[in-house]
């Protein structure tokens, strides 16, 4: 079943125009105010308490959702998301994962971050393996999932300096299957389940993947 969150009549209009007024499998959960595109995450947390985003967040925290679906402001979503439901233990910041289809019958890799984070520490880039890792081990899902750091080069001697402290870091942890760097070119082929790198890198190797796919 689905929840829908926002003003009570005007989703109702909206399902009534669309004949859905009588689905026995969607309900309405009234929220008073709505974050708009143009609005601040920063201000919009203060001042609009009665936010679908908001409410919406408290449904899947109650238990009465499994999860939030939102195309709206996403700064705000993931605040607000930081703020009532928390990150997992040890995570600072949450991340934007994509998923990018491969080729053949292979389930899709996980690119994170793909614009939540544009400058990132070493650390950060490790916390976002361990949360694309959990995501591909129980979403996709993958038994052992691949880790790799998106690169200039497969060599050691490439990527940025935090890209290396990333990549010691990352080697040193058992939990991770971490294989390696991957160029951009292989997001795509069966080379790896979870690709890592900051929002800035992420948003450009997305965008230019939908470019491509357009």
């Amino acid at each position: 079943s689905s929840i829908l969150v926002g003003p009570e009549d005007t989703l109702k209009s909206i399902l009534g125009s669309l004949g859905g007024q009588n689905v026995s499998n969607v309900s309405i959960c009234h929220a008073s105010q709505v974050i708009t595109m143009a609005d601040s995450p920063s201000t919009a947390i203060r001042s609009k308490k009665d936010s679908s985003l908001e409410r919406g967040y408290q449904l899947v925290e109650s238990g009465e959702a499994s999860a939030l679906v939102s195309a709206g402001n996403t700064g705000a979503m993931m605040t607000i998301g930081v703020i009532v439901s928390g990150t997992l233990p040890g995570i600072v910041r949450p991340a934007i994962a994509s998923l990018i289809p491969k080729v053949g019958n292979s389930p899709p890799t996980v690119l994170l971050d793909s614009g939540a984070n544009v400058d990132c520490n070493a650390t950060q880039l490790v916390q976002f393996a361990v949360m694309g890792s959990f995501y591909a081990k129980f979403i996709l899902p993958c038994d052992l999932p691949r880790v790799a750091l998106l690169s200039n080069g497969t060599e050691s001697s490439k990527g940025t300096d935090v890209l290396r402290s990333a990549a010691v870091l990352l080697s040193q942890m058992p939990s991770i299957n971490y294989v390696g760097y991957i160029e951009g070119r292989d997001i795509s082929r069966n080379s790896c389940d979870v690709v890592v790198c900051d929002g800035f890198v992420g948003n450009v190797a997305l965008k230019t993947a939908e470019g491509l796919a357009s």
